[in-house]
This record gives C-alpha cells, structure tokens and sequence, in this order.
C-alpha cells in the first residue's frame, strides 16, 4: 500500500487518448440477399466433442491464435489447457469453471476467419485484464481513397453478383467512416487490396483470412489481401456478403474483437446484419466519423436534466434507458418507439438517479423514493430529511450526501441508511462508484479517497491531494478525475499512477462502461477513441449543457433552452 500511496502521489504523466460511437445501423438493398438464402445450419454438438480431448485442443489453439496469444509454432501443454480455457470463457462471458463445455464447442463450431494477428505478450498473459471490445492491428492506411481489384473468383456465384457483393460489403464500412472504397480501373497498375479465391484444403475450417502487411505505421498498398476458402460453397450470398464485411474490417485495421455479437468476433453464422456499435467504435478510433449527425428527441424550455440508465449485466434491464426531469418534477423516460412516456409527475422531485434495474428520485423535503423494474408504484425508502445534499446511484448500490459531511448507504429494505464516516473534515463535494463497488469521494479541498466494499469506518483510504481536483467519473472499473485547468486525467490500476488523457480545456467528464466523453468550453463534445493522443469531436455546438451515454456507445446531449439530441451518425 506505500508502493500505490508513493506512486499516485508522485504526480502525473502526461499522453492522450480518444473515440465515439454510434448506433445507426447500416439499411438499404445492399444488405437484402439476392435470393432466398440457403441457411447455414447451427451445429448441433453431440457427445463425440466431450471425449474427443484432440477437438477441444485444436478449438483453444485456434481461439488463441485468432487474438494473437500464442506465438507462431507454440503449443499450450495439456496441464494448462483448464487455465487456457478460462481465459476463453471470461470472453465468452460465461462461467470460469476450465472446462471445454457446450457453449465453447457451439461457438467454436460456427464458420471462423483465419486471420491471425502478432503476438501480442500482454494479451497472452492468463491475468490479462481482456477488455471486451474492438481490438486494432495499429497500423492504418494513411489515405482515405483506396482501391481494391478481384485477383479470381469462384464458381459458386456468377462474377458481376460477387462484386456487387464485395462492393455492397465495402459500403458497410464506408456509411459510417470518412473513407471511399472502389474497384479499381482494369488499366490502374495495382489496387490497395486485392480480392481472391484458394483452395484451402477439404478439412480447413477457416472461411477466410486477411494477410496484414505494413511498413511502419501504414498499411501496404497492394499487399493487402482477401482470400476466400475455395473449398466451401459461396452460393449462399448471405454467407459471401458477411465473410467480406469482416474481413474488409481487417483490411481497414481492425484485429479481432472480444465482443461475441460483433462482426469482428472470428466466429460468426453467416447471418447479414447491423455494424454493430463495437465495430463502429473500432473503426472510428481508426479514421474517426464520416459525418456525426444529431436528431432533436424532445424540446421542451422546462427539461432540467437527463440520466441514463445502463446495466453491466450484457443483459438490458427494463429500466436501463434514457430519462428526463423537467422542472415541473415531471419524470419522463424515452421508450424504444422514440416517443417519451411519463413516469411520475410531483412537483416536489428536484433529482432523479438510478442504476441497476432501479430508479430513484429526490424531493425537495429530503425524501428518497424507490421505483423497481417492473412496478409502477414508487415506494419510499428514506424519511424526510434537511440534511440530504444528492443521491448517488452505482452497481447495486445507493449513496447519498449529507450537509454534516457524511456519506450514507442504503441497506436496500425499508427506510434504513448505514452512515459511512469521513476520513477528515472537509465535505463531500462528489461520489463515484465501480462497477465492483468500490466507493471514491472527491472532498471540498481537492482530496480524493476510496474506500472499497463493505466500507468500514476505518475503509477510506487517501489517495489524491491534489486542490485542483474539481469532479470525478467512473466507467466500469476505469477511474478518471477532471483538474480546474481542464486537464483530464487517467488512474492506471495496474502499475498505479496517474496519465493525463485530455488537455484541451475540459470543463465536464463523463464516463460509461468503456466509453469516456468531455466536453470543453466552447461547447463541444469529444469521446476518447483508446487511441493515445487521439480524442474524436462529436459536436461542436456552443451552447451545449450535458452528455450521457450507454454502455453500447449510444450518445445523448441537451443544450440550454432543453432541447435533447441523440448521435445517429
């Protein structure tokens, strides 16, 4: 503990970062198969696969190999194969037992692309912290212009409909990045990527691959290439058309993501569907947006403020959402039709919260109230109090801020709150709270301390002095703080100290999940793309007031006069 205290303290080391999301999804007849597709069917895993310890070895090895954890020729030992197996099931979100089960032989059974990144050492590590989302090759094409050209082509569909398909899977890419991608001139010397069939071999069970060529920092003009497993029927163009929407994600930049809906997983069904966000925020951290664009949800002068909603759980709550508190104590939440629908109309509400499947409201007499995830009614869960400052809401918790400088828990029944002391004198200014519960306070004098659950009276821990420290954000675990010279600043939780992220003049930080937003000054809003020194501007409007988000990367904003905007683009 000397180690983190020398170290947090020690000051602060300078970098950047950034990146936005969006949630439109990909339309047109592009997307509409040509004819009646044939579906790829599902395998259906039998008791052969449980016995059949050479299957299960082959899948791991070829999981690893698809996000760069093994170096070329490696082997995992069979004593650490349960280890090995672990590490797949904490992507696969599901149950860290060591055992190959069904869910990994259905997903290691579907279509896989055989593209296979660098070693990467820190990925391959077992304690890896493996953040479940898009993953980036590092090196991009530096000009937007590219051009790719059909080296062959199967005999399973006729030549004009492959590249109506091929271009039609560019065009997924294209929508939603500020790039242009055609085929190149029959008379042009060479095409940035080139498009081809190869016999893989009967028994391959790769679809697909991309080779990576890159000199520095820039991809290859002309040494990119698609190809296709031969070997495997192409007739069905709803398989043609996401095998190249995936691989053209690797001739863009992107590696393999860890988020199984994604296009980029390496295992997929063949399936047409949306870019899903995760893709999105992989391939605008690379080239940024094509064109971010806002719609107006609401316009109403009496909104005061709006909150969102947004489980850890991969599994959205019912109450996971967007809400809106308007002066008059209206609470109003924005429902998937895009219509809003009122919650609760009382004149005294002057604060709404909520997390985990909850939603919590504050009056002006100091009384908590309590709507649960499938109710309509509100219960009461904190008396009438002058001392109540701000209610605070995270993971499955419930804090409030009081006027003597304390901080209380709610104990989830009733009308009891457990008190948690200060470790000094001077009052809470602001709470945040990880996804794990661990409970940090920024004090009136700059000083930031944590205290981690259950919160003993002795818990708090000083870990910032810092006078400049003027408000805090949590997203999932990641800890960030914004300093009076609109510095924003990064806890590194592994080796313990302190980055700078943002120096541009931030003047309000929020954070969710993976997603971190900012927005400076003049009004506009930025998000962190991951990419060191990178920060992607969403608007640029000067009279905005607030952004909020989701876990997924959708992105709302209200500006003075309480007009609320969503990112659709």
């Amino acid at each position: 503990m000397k180690r983190l205290f020398a170290v947090l303290l020690a000051g602060l080391v300078s970098s950047c970062v950034s990146s936005p999301i969006n949630d439109v999804e990909a339309r047109g007849t592009s997307l509409i198969p040509s004819a009646a597709p044939t579906p790829t069917p599902t395998p259906q895993p039998s008791d052969g696969w449980r016995v059949d310890k050479n299957k299960q070895s082959r899948n791991v090895h070829n999981f690893f190999k698809a996000y760069g954890w093994l170096k070329k020729d490696d082997a995992i030992p069979n004593t650490k194969l349960p280890a090995a197996i672990r590490k797949i099931q904490k992507v696969l979100k599901v149950p860290q037992t060591g055992i190959y089960d069904e869910h990994m032989e259905t997903v290691m059974s579907k279509p896989r692309c055989g593209t296979i990144p660098q070693y990467d050492p820190s990925e391959s590590l077992d304690n890896s912290t493996l953040h479940s989302r898009f993953v980036l090759w590092g090196p991009k094409w530096d000009h937007t212009s590219l051009t790719y050209r059909f080296v062959n082509y199967t005999a399973d569909l006729p030549a004009a409909q492959q590249r109506s398909l091929v271009s039609a899977a560019f065009a997924r890419w294209t929508q939603i990045a500020p790039i242009t991608v055609t085929e190149a001139p029959s008379n042009a010397p060479r095409a940035d990527i080139h498009i081809r069939f190869m016999s893989m071999g009967p028994t391959e069970d790769v679809y697909a691959f991309t080779n990576m060529i890159a000199d520095g920092l820039a991809l290859s003009s002309g040494l990119i290439n698609i190809t296709f497993n031969d070997d495997f029927q192409w007739n069905d163009d709803r398989l043609f058309n996401y095998t190249a929407v995936h691989e053209i994600g690797h001739a863009l930049g992107l590696s393999h993501s860890k988020v199984e809906e994604a296009i980029m997983f390496p295992f997929f069904e063949g399936d047409i569907r949306p870019i899903h966000p995760d893709d999105q925020a992989g391939v605008h951290s690379i080239y940024g947006w094509k064109n971010p664009t806002w719609s107006r949800i609401d316009s109403n002068v009496a909104s005061k403020g709006v909150i969102q909603i947004s489980s850890a759980s991969s599994t959205s709550g019912i109450i996971d959402g967007l809400y809106q508190l308007r002066s008059t104590g209206q609470i109003l939440w924005y429902n998937s039709s895009g219509t809003w629908t009122s919650v609760d109309n009382n004149r005294d509400t002057i604060q709404i919260a909520g997390a985990n499947n909850f939603l919590y409201q504050r009056h002006t007499d100091g009384t908590i109230w309590k709507l649960t995830a499938g109710s309509s009614t509100w219960r009461q869960i904190n008396p009438a109090s002058t001392n109540v400052i701000e209610i605070y809401a995270a993971a499955d918790q419930l804090y409030m801020r009081r006027k003597d400088g304390w901080v209380a828990r709610y104990s989830g029944s009733g009308q009891t709150w457990s008190t948690i002391q200060q470790p000094s004198t001077p009052s809470s200014m602001q709470l945040a709270a990880s996804d794990s519960r661990t409970l940090w306070n920024l004090l009136a004098n700059g000083d930031l301390v944590r205290s981690e659950y259950p919160y003993t009276a002795d818990g708090w821990q000083v870990v910032d002095q810092n006078p400049s420290n003027v408000a805090i954000a949590i997203g999932g675990e990641e800890f960030y703080k914004l300093q009076s010279d609109g510095s924003i600043v990064w806890l590194d939780s592994k080796e313990w100290y302190w980055k700078i992220i943002e120096d541009k003049g931030s003047k309000s930080v929020y954070a969710v999940g993976s997603y971190v937003y900012s927005r400076h000054g003049d009004g506009s809003v930025w998000r962190y793309t991951g990419t060191e020194g990178v920060w992607e501007m969403l608007d640029s409007r000067a009279d905005s007031s607030m952004v909020v988000g989701d876990r997924k990367g959708s992105v709302w904003e209200m500006v003075s006069g309480g007009d609320i905007y969503k990112l659709v683009s």
